[in-house]
């Protein structure tokens, strides 16, 4: 439906035009109504019209004055369609002057020459939005064409031999720049806070999408400074310069950067930090910048707030080498203790284990595989991993851009363990049956026994197995081999693990007892078990 604005000073005009005519039936919405021109200006200001119907002879601003004004306001252009009267000639042949071509002469208003008139306007208005919107597809295509070449260059620069170096800048100039500097400074962005960054703008190609294009309309005013995207999280600055003592072309970068950063916060709530390279002036050069840029953006992940960072100022930044799984019983011990206490905060109990990360300052990857292995042992023990599959947590943490960012994922995966383990306490009602069960489901992966739990928790085994029976009205070993099938259901289904190796994992020295065990449960051996 078209917008519709009809101008006129003589109310009785305008009641016939928004009244008699059946503006709905042929593609337009009732009119908005204007009784002088500085009123209906007002109303284009907020709400530009698709069509406006406007008198020529108005008192004060006239309706030329009045489209004159209507067409500095946006370069979406409405069409206009002139009342006038017969001796107004020379008011309409401004009109053509600029533009007008449609007129209704108020000595003749006729409703099926306006209903005439109003139709063919809509077919010229239709072609014209056809040939805007394959006009727009058309720039979007090019736009994604180009923005595909560009990722192309940076990953051939990343991944191709040097020896396809030839044409490079050729390649460059279709991208943008109008001119070859004799030297380059290459950049890498990277998101701050991406977990942040992906709950905000739901997936990843929505956000790499969003940056590219704020970024890339940035740049306009930049003429030398070329966006190449690379990742949802990440994307690459080259920018092309000369070495003079007029300009310090080091400090231009850097304080362009910047304004990137600030915009890209103000406009999209995204932090990011920026590691600057330095001058180039071959491909040879920038491709191995590039790879050291990639690599440094691991050194960023200690900063606890965004960034622009110097690459050389990293040169001395080591991070530690001794074997951060060297802590691994220490800190799972500690962790274990917190998921089954259930009344500790965990922000707190989790701090001794960030702080000596921090002060340590084990690299990002290690890290990383140290805490997956950590939630991984967790789900095992726990059984949550519907919620919190494998390969999602891989996707998560691989995605984490520093340990402020970290601390959070794991604060809250180990809140989640906490509630389960609750739940699962809340299933008896004896504070001795809670103990059982929870020794049990930590230690699935040995032999468990009555009397070796009872003297866990200090209680004479027959009292502890009639207590066990009368309080979950199932016997107590019972228990034990229900939460192991389990687990092997669970090994099969989410596993490539051999028959024997989960019957060893689950404590079970003997395979055919195991398989035994498991048929009785489940009604079919684990070789057919789907």
């Amino acid at each position: 439906m078209y917008k519709v604005l009809v101008v006129d000073d003589d109310v009785a005009v305008l009641n016939f035009l928004c009244t008699m005519i059946p503006w709905n039936t042929f593609g337009y919405t009732m009119p908005h109504r204007s009784t002088n021109a500085e009123e209906a200006l007002e109303h284009c200001h907020k709400e530009l019209p698709d069509l406006i119907v406007t008198d020529i002879g108005m008192p004060g601003m006239n309706g030329i004055e009045l489209i004159k004004s209507i067409k500095k306001i946006n370069q979406h252009q409405p069409r206009f369609v002139i009342l006038s009267c017969h001796d107004e000639f020379s008011y309409a042949k401004q009109a053509v002057q600029i533009g007008v071509q449609d007129y209704i002469l108020k000595e003749s208003l006729d409703i099926p020459d306006i209903i005439d008139l109003l139709s063919k306007l809509k077919i010229k208005m239709d072609e014209e939005k056809q040939h805007l919107d394959e006009f727009q597809k058309l720039n979007i295509q090019a736009h994604q064409n180009k923005s595909i070449l560009k990722e192309k260059w940076i990953n051939d620069v990343l991944s191709a031999p040097v020896s396809k170096s030839y044409l490079w800048k050729e390649q460059l100039g279709k991208f943008g720049l109008s001119r070859h500097h004799p030297f380059f400074i290459p950049a890498v962005a990277c998101i701050h806070r991406t977990s942040d960054a992906f709950i905000r703008y739901e997936d990843e190609h929505t956000l790499k999408f969003i940056i590219e294009n704020a970024v890339e309309e940035l740049l306009l005013e930049i003429p030398d400074l070329l966006f190449f995207s690379y990742t949802s999280y990440q994307f690459f600055l080259l920018y092309n310069c000369e070495n003079t003592l007029k300009i310090n072309p080091r400090e231009y970068i850097s304080n362009r950067c910047k304004e990137i950063q600030y915009k890209l916060m103000k406009l999209l709530k995204l932090p990011v930090s920026i590691l600057v390279g330095d001058l180039e002036n071959d491909y040879p050069g920038i491709k191995q910048q590039l790879h050291l840029l990639l690599q440094d953006t691991e050194k960023m992940f200690y900063y606890s707030e965004p960034q622009i960072i110097k690459m050389k100022n990293l040169e001395d930044y080591h991070f530690h080498k001794e074997d951060l799984l060297n802590h691994y019983v220490e800190f799972s011990e500690q962790i274990n203790r917190v998921i089954l206490e259930g009344n500790i905060d965990v922000e707190d109990a989790l701090n001794p284990f960030i702080q000596f990360i921090i002060d340590k300052k084990y690299a990002p990857n290690k890290v990383k595989q140290f805490v997956n292995k950590l939630v991984l042992d967790i789900m095992l023990k726990l059984k949550i991993n519907q919620q919190y599959a494998n390969e999602k947590i891989q996707r998560q943490l691989i995605q984490i851009s520093n340990i402020g960012e970290l601390q959070k994922w794991l604060i809250h995966f180990i809140e989640e363990a906490v509630r389960t383990m609750e739940d699962i306490s809340k299933q008896s009602k004896k504070i001795e049956i809670i103990n059982a069960q929870k020794y049990v489901l930590l230690n699935l992966d040995q032999k468990i026994t009555l009397d070796e739990v009872a003297n866990h928790l200090h209680l004479n085994p027959s009292y502890f197995s009639r207590l066990y029976k009368k309080e979950t009205n199932e016997n107590f070993i019972e228990y034990v081999t229900r939460m192991k099938m389990e687990k092997a259901k669970e090994l099969l289904n989410h596993s490539e693990k051999t028959i024997d190796s989960i019957s060893q994992l689950l404590g079970y020295d003997n395979k055919s007892y195991f398989v035994k065990l498991f048929k009785q449960h489940f009604g079919v051996v684990p070789s057919k078990f789907v």
